[in-house]
């Protein structure tokens, strides 16, 4: 069994910690990221490594891989989140969108961790666009 260890300690800063975690240090609370913030970064970059590898392995030629994630909070307390969209940009050289629905299919119902925690929660919708590299112009 693998076990992580984080240590949060409080800084002078109000409200704020210095989490020491396996890859350094990071402030949370008022002073720098806000963990629930940091939840939704945690689905898209966990979700994020899987279709990256995925897509290498089914050796596709993505230039760029883009994921939008908004969640929707409720406003009674705890404040958890009701509602999440994932809409992952894929841009790339003659991709396969079927290819990329399969990565992200395979990463949100076998291999994210993370997706698969908040999903017994939290509804989560997810949008997928393909691109062709010289057709995409971010917005």
């Amino acid at each position: 069994m693998e076990e992580k260890h984080v240590s949060l300690t409080l800084s002078e800063e109000e409200d704020t910690y210095i989490a020491l975690t396996s890859s350094g240090e990071i402030k949370v609370g008022e002073g720098g990221y806000r963990p629930m913030e940091l939840l939704l970064v945690a689905l898209a970059g966990c979700s994020g490594v899987d279709v990256s590898s995925i897509l290498r392995k089914k050796r596709q030629k993505v230039k760029a891989i883009k994921i939008d994630v908004v969640g929707k909070r409720r406003e009674e307390f705890p404040r958890i989140y009701e509602s999440i969209k994932l809409t992952y940009t894929v841009v790339g050289e003659n991709i396969s969108k079927k290819a990329v629905e399969s990565a992200v299919k395979l990463s949100i119902e076998k291999y994210c961790s993370v997706y698969a925690m908040l999903s017994k929660s939290t509804k989560i919708d997810v949008e997928i666009q393909v691109w062709e590299e010289r057709d995409y112009r971010e917005s």
